[in-house]
């Protein structure tokens, strides 16, 4: 009964963790979905470690029941074959094996309560492996945004200097030229363009 139990228990987590790293594979660089199974499995943690405090409670409950059981009948049949020796011999050697099945079932249950912790401690280990990387992600996602924002930025000034030196290159060579007529040839005002120096 109390196997089952566990094993239904574990079965329970498993399904959930499956379902969690199902979510981080298929999404994997996303920080957000990092993040997101970060928590989801620091909660998972946190429901086993109270499922299996409750569950090591009731079991230890019950070891403490049945070891008090032991020791009542033990006192009982004492007193009624106190006057038989062969008999309270008889008593003592199921007693002592009574209690020692109790005590070997102690120990495997503190076995399975420390295994149980190692897996919660794996998972929350797991979490916080996760946590990391989705605040890398989220760092280098930053990096990224303000690069490609001052790439951005770059460009866009010197696509503005690139017209405005167009423009200014334009009106220049316009100054020294006359408005040509309909369909007539460009005439140059001043020799070789140049202003500066008189016609001959």
């Amino acid at each position: 009964m109390k196997s089952r139990r566990m094993n239904r228990v574990f079965g329970d987590w498993y399904a959930l963790l499956i379902a969690t790293a199902g979510a981080i594979v298929g999404c994997g660089g996303d920080a957000r979905v990092e993040l997101s199974a970060a928590d989801a499995l620091s909660a998972v943690a946190g429901q086993m470690r109270i499922a299996f405090d409750e569950y090591h409670g009731e079991v230890e409950a019950h070891d403490d029941t049945r070891e008090s059981a032991v020791v009542r009948a033990f006192v009982d049949r004492v007193r009624r074959d106190s006057s038989d020796p062969s008999k309270l011999d008889q008593h003592a050697s199921q007693f002592e094996a009574a209690m020692t099945t109790i005590r070997a079932d102690r120990r495997t249950e503190w076995q399975r309560r420390a295994a149980a912790e190692t897996q919660v401690e794996t998972i929350l280990e797991v979490a916080r492996g996760l946590r990391r990387l989705g605040i890398e992600s989220l760092s280098l996602q930053d990096e990224m945004r303000r690069y490609l924002l001052s790439w951005v930025e770059s460009m866009r000034r010197a696509g503005t200097a690139a017209g405005g030196g167009a423009t200014g290159r334009g009106a220049a060579a316009g100054a020294g030229q006359k408005a040509p007529s309909a369909g007539g040839p460009v005439i140059p005002l001043c020799p070789d363009g140049n202003c500066d120096l008189p016609a001959k």
